[in-house]
């Protein structure tokens, strides 16, 4: 047996690597909506972020607001996390495995070229490495999309911190102001702690299945793709566009076939989150972007929720929505804005709508008819009287997880005035399965609307305050019967930091009160 030395696995599993994320890109080809010209595998027009390069059919608007037209990505594997990133190795030759040009001054050629205003193009570099807990870069980078946060990076005077930093990449990009280096730094994307090889894979497969190509069986020593991306690399063939690709599938005997869900539904999407949405233009008929609210999970104004991205909730759902035409709803969102969009898609709307639900790929969870209750398991309620001389009623969700404890705490912290608490659980215990299907969650939405609905005269007089964790799909079905509730506030819970008990109050829905 020949023992390959360290150096070359590492090759060899860093090439596989960077075939898999270039298939998952490509599979966006595949879309029925897809906005994606053409793919190209290693594109040797943008030295060290060469290795995907993906153009558009038109621009579209980014994270930024800035409109874009091609994104060229650099896939940087590593075998183990024994590292991680600082700002510093953005200067490093060294890092990218150079002797002399830095990525950062390969992203200043690069910007000059095709963001010449540091708009219209994005440039990501893709790593599995997380960012240095204890190094500045961990509080530029947007959980967004990956981008640098200028706002955070201009604090301070040329002696503060970031002043420091500043200077240093003005010196070593031959710079003179901070305002040729926010020009520079404004197209870069830093994806850090991407999916190991193995969940890579994984993701491949559910892409691969949702486009109609075939999966790759699990155990097999060889990937079909990775050598098919490589041999028609050596042949000299790597630009693609999606009747390119589909004939080269089929001929390679990968192309099975449409099976993704009803082709005749309008598909439309509504994202707040960026990761694992990145393609919901190519998705969806139309689709409503909420990004520029957030800074990653975090909404960057309070008073946002209940002003202009609830003003633009109601009118996408007006305007993208009509009678007589099967819908499909992706929801790549906040809770509260699966909740609300089902409010604004209530039984009354005339709207045939089904959500998408993420869980082990995709699946249309639309309710079947003539269901029986007793086919799945239903809800356990628990209930703890707090006042009987007050009237808001706090209702907890636990699905996934088990809330009860961390709801208690934050009503504690918060002095929340509230008549009763009902925590809320499924018979089965906690975990992403419970649910088992469309038909099981609409008939726990049915169930827990007609139990609120039951709620004493007194309570019916105050508010509704609901904290949850379960799918998007069941909200969005709650939310389709909570006309009926009252006045309603939703929860937010901070899942980066995990501090427990840290909610936050999110949208609030009044049925009296024309949104």
């Amino acid at each position: 047996m020949i023992l390959l030395s360290k150096a070359v696995s590492s090759r060899i599993k860093g090439d596989d690597y960077q075939a898999y994320f270039f298939w998952v890109k490509a599979c966006s080809l595949f879309h029925e909506h897809s906005k994606v010209e053409k793919i190209i595998y290693e594109y040797d027009q943008v030295k060290s972020i060469d290795d995907v390069a993906i153009f558009y059919k038109q621009p579209f608007v980014d994270e930024r607001g800035d409109d874009i037209k091609a994104d060229y990505f650099q896939v940087k594997f590593h075998v183990t996390q024994g590292g991680s990133f600082k700002w510093q190795d953005l200067l490093d030759p060294s890092f990218i495995n150079a002797t002399s040009v830095s990525f950062l001054q390969r992203l200043h050629e690069a910007q000059k070229k095709f963001a010449p205003n540091g708009k219209g193009s994005r440039f990501y570099i893709v790593s599995p490495w997380h960012l240095h807990p204890d190094n500045e870069l961990s509080g530029l980078v947007s959980n967004t999309g990956g981008e640098i946060r200028w706002d955070k990076l201009a604090m301070g005077g040329p002696r503060s911190k970031m002043g420091k930093i500043r200077k240093e990449m003005k010196k070593h990009l031959s710079l003179t102001t901070d305002e040729e280096l926010e020009i520079v730094l404004r197209p870069l994307r830093i994806l850090h702690s991407t999916e190991n090889m193995e969940r890579l894979r994984q993701i491949l497969n559910m892409n691969l299945l949702a486009v109609g190509l075939k999966p790759v069986e699990e155990g097999m020593v060889i990937n079909p793709y990775v050598d098919l991306i490589k041999g028609l690399l050596t042949r000299g063939i790597n630009t693609f566009t999606k009747e390119e690709l589909l004939k080269i599938c089929k001929d390679a005997g990968l192309w099975v076939g449409q099976t993704m869900q009803d082709i005749s539904a309008h598909s439309i999407g509504i994202r707040s989150f960026h990761r694992w949405a990145e393609n919901m233009e190519d998705e969806t008929n139309a689709m409503l972007c909420l990004l520029e609210h957030f800074d990653g999970r975090y909404i960057k104004d309070q008073s946002h929720w209940n002003d202009s991205l609830l003003l633009k909730l109601e009118d996408f759902i007006l305007t993208s929505t009509q009678e007589g035409v099967p819908h499909h709803i992706h929801l790549d969102t906040h809770s509260s804005i699966a909740f609300a969009a089902g409010y604004y898609l209530d039984s009354k709307s005339g709207v045939d709508v089904a959500p998408i639900q993420r869980f082990n790929g995709r699946h249309v969870w639309k309710p079947e008819k003539n269901i029986k209750y007793d086919d799945y398991p239903g809800w356990i309620y628990e209930e703890d009287i707090r006042d009987e001389n007050l009237d808001d009623l706090v209702i907890t969700l636990g699905i996934r997880h088990k809330i009860i404890e961390e709801v208690n705490y934050y009503l504690e912290q918060v002095q929340l005035p509230v008549r009763r608490v009902i925590n809320c659980t499924i018979d089965g215990g906690h975990g992403a399965a419970v649910i088992k299907d469309g038909s099981h969650a609409w008939l726990l939405a049915d169930k827990i609307a007609t139990y609120v609905n039951d709620r004493p005269l007194k309570e019916r007089f105050g508010h509704i305050h609901i904290f949850s964790s379960v799918p998007n799909a069941l909200l969005f079905f709650i939310g389709q019967f909570a006309r009926s509730f009252g006045s309603c506030t939703l929860y937010e819970y901070d899942f980066d930091n995990r501090i427990p008990g840290k909610y936050e109050p999110s949208i609030t829905l009044q049925p009296q009160k024309k949104q």
